[in-house]
């Protein structure tokens, strides 16, 4: 099987709609955010996938200002060497103006965006945010949940309507919905070489969460876990936190003479090829 040298391991610490109800030690402000991080890059994570919620009822929120806020936390409890990818995730509230209007205002180091939740806007639209996110050197993920989804980005990139040639894209793994998701099935090598991607990563939900893991793992895949989509261990037990879940995988990527990214081979690695 074809292999990447290094291995981004990001932690997805909190969701949009986790409260400290699903778990007690969910981070939800900056402090608890940043202290994640810390204990996350210990661990082995080198990137993070950042969402903010609102202080005063724990909603989901896209403000570019709590997200400076938690970004200058965990700059400064990670001494810069924790990679943040922010979320422009809609959960129903944003329209893709609002989304595309906080990414220009916050300039993000990077930032995650679902496909299908831009794809109402017109092509041209489209052409010109990423065209000015070039320009303000913010690295988009483009998340694709289903086999539908993988087809429009392709159609996206022959179309020109993604500018350049191939993009950072995350393939969510056995989520539940009416429109269905990637099964694990999917990860094989005939599969993955026609992802036509700079990069590929998976997530995926509850127990299956590590199997998944360890087979993107061994495609030469990144890896993207955390209390947004799982708490539980391999062993069926809760997780004390996200660090557990990280360390983990860490252990299963050494066991198997794998290697994780740093902070300056994530960043290249995020990078589309544009």
């Amino acid at each position: 099987m074809s292999q990447n040298k290094n291995i981004i391991l990001a932690v997805a610490p909190n969701g949009a709609r986790k409260t400290k109800a699903d778990h007690p030690n969910i981070p939800l402000n900056s402090s608890e955010i940043a202290q994640t991080a810390n204990d996350c890059l210990t661990a082995g994570a080198s990137m993070m996938h950042l969402h903010v919620r609102n202080p005063k009822d724990s909603s989901h929120s896209l403000s570019a200002e709590l997200y400076q806020q938690a970004i200058d936390a965990i700059d400064h409890q990670c001494n810069q060497e924790m990679f943040i990818q922010v979320t422009s995730e809609a959960v129903g509230i944003y329209s893709p103006e609002e989304q595309f209007d906080m990414i220009h205002a916050l300039k993000p180091k990077a930032v995650s965006i679902g496909l299908r939740e831009i794809e109402s806007l017109k092509d041209n639209t489209i052409h010109e945010h990423f065209v000015r996110m070039r320009e303000e050197d913010i690295h988009p993920q483009i998340i694709l949940y289903n086999q539908n989804d993988l087809n429009k980005y392709h159609a996206w990139l022959e179309r020109k309507v993604l500018p350049g040639n191939t993009y950072p894209i995350l393939l969510v793994i056995g989520r539940p919905n009416t429109e269905g998701s990637f099964e694990n099935s999917y990860l094989i090598n005939e599969n993955i070489e026609k992802l036509q991607a700079s990069s590929w990563m998976i997530c995926a939900f509850g127990e299956n969460e590590f199997a998944a893991a360890k087979l993107a793992a061994s495609l030469g895949g990144h890896i993207r876990i955390g209390f947004e989509n799982n708490s539980v261990l391999a062993d069926g037990s809760d997780a004390k936190d996200n660090a557990a879940l990280i360390n983990q995988i860490a252990r299963y990527l050494d066991d198997n003479n794998l290697q994780s990214a740093n902070f300056a081979q994530t960043n290249e690695i995020m990078r589309p090829n544009w």
